[in-house]
């Protein structure tokens, strides 16, 4: 019996989503927010269940046509700029706050992926985001900390 590729990468995947849902425990949430329906270790759960739940779906049942993949096509470089920077943004998100290293992030991932629209590229990333923060912030009730935005007095 042979174990196809995607099924490997199925394994991996299921490992990957137990080790963030064992990170998601580790979210520190606010004593108020204990007990609220929606709060900061949430979303994040959710999503390690949901990860670990299609990877066993996909290990389980059977495959119909086998994938082949061509190794010559695919853009191995595009896919390391974009775990370097997802890496950057990891380490400088708690520094530089949630608005500046998220469109960041979102701007040069846009490059790095083919996009060379310059005024789409700071469209979708420093607008998108201000209207996502605006939505958690102003809406939702629900507080990122951003040293950015706090300097320039937006938020306090």
């Amino acid at each position: 019996m042979r174990i196809s590729t995607d099924k490997i990468i199925s394994l991996l995947f299921f490992v990957l989503s137990a080790f963030y849902l064992h990170q998601t425990y580790q979210i520190q949430v606010f004593s108020f927010d204990e007990n609220a329906p929606f709060n900061a270790k949430t979303f994040p759960t959710f999503i390690a269940y949901f990860g670990m739940f299609l990877s066993i779906l996909y290990v389980v049942l059977p495959e119909r046509t086998p994938s082949k993949v061509d190794h010559k096509v695919l853009d191995y470089k595009s896919t390391l700029f974009l775990v370097v920077i997802a890496t950057i943004y990891g380490f400088i998100i708690l520094r530089a706050g949630f608005f500046l290293s998220t469109s960041l992030f979102l701007f040069f991932s846009y490059y790095f992926l083919g996009e060379r629209r310059w005024i789409w590229m700071f469209v979708l990333s420093f607008p998108f985001v201000a209207f996502f923060m605006f939505l958690l912030h102003g809406l939702l009730d629900i507080y990122l900390r951003d040293p950015f935005l706090k300097m320039l007095g937006i938020i306090g």
